[in-house]
């Protein structure tokens, strides 16, 4: 089977995950979460990528036993295209109190500021990202035009 998620340490900075355009599989979902949880301590936050593919009811709840036994709560910011999903995190952020926010996959700089990194910092996690996202054959909107692909099109215009 095909991986759902692709995912990477940037050591002592934060957890980079790019999803698929396909949900993940629970055999994905646990391995990811047993990195991020494995690597709490030496990372400022997760870094979460995402067209609209997200995880099952089953899987959120497994995250957050995870976290509650883990004792730590670290920073999420999601990149996602949803507007619903938006708008989910966020209300979920005013309900629990949860550290986490979402951002349009447009906006980078919004979430990697959200994680308090460093200029240093925010340039390994876009390498990461970008590599990520090769491997899981997704284009990250906010580096689009870096591509030359926008560029490119509206030349053939």
């Amino acid at each position: 089977m095909a991986k759902t998620m692709y995912w990477r340490v940037v050591p002592g900075v934060v957890h980079i995950v790019a999803h698929t355009h396909d949900s993940p599989t629970d055999e994905d979902w646990d391995a990811y979460l047993a990195d991020v949880i494995a690597n709490l301590g030496e990372i400022k936050g997760v870094l979460v990528y995402t067209l609209r593919a997200g995880p099952s009811a089953s899987q959120r709840a497994r995250s957050n036993e995870a976290f509650s036994r883990a004792g730590v709560e670290v920073q999420t910011v999601i990149m996602t295209a949803s507007r619903v999903t938006q708008g989910i995190v966020t209300a979920l952020s005013w309900a629990v109190g949860a550290k986490i926010k979402a951002f349009s996959t447009h906006d980078f700089a919004g979430a990697v500021a959200c994680l308090g990194l460093d200029m240093e910092e925010q340039i390994k996690a876009r390498v990461v990202l970008k590599q990520l996202a090769r491997a899981a054959e997704i284009e990250i909107d906010a580096f689009a035009d870096e591509s030359g692909k926008f560029r490119q099109r509206l030349e053939r215009k």
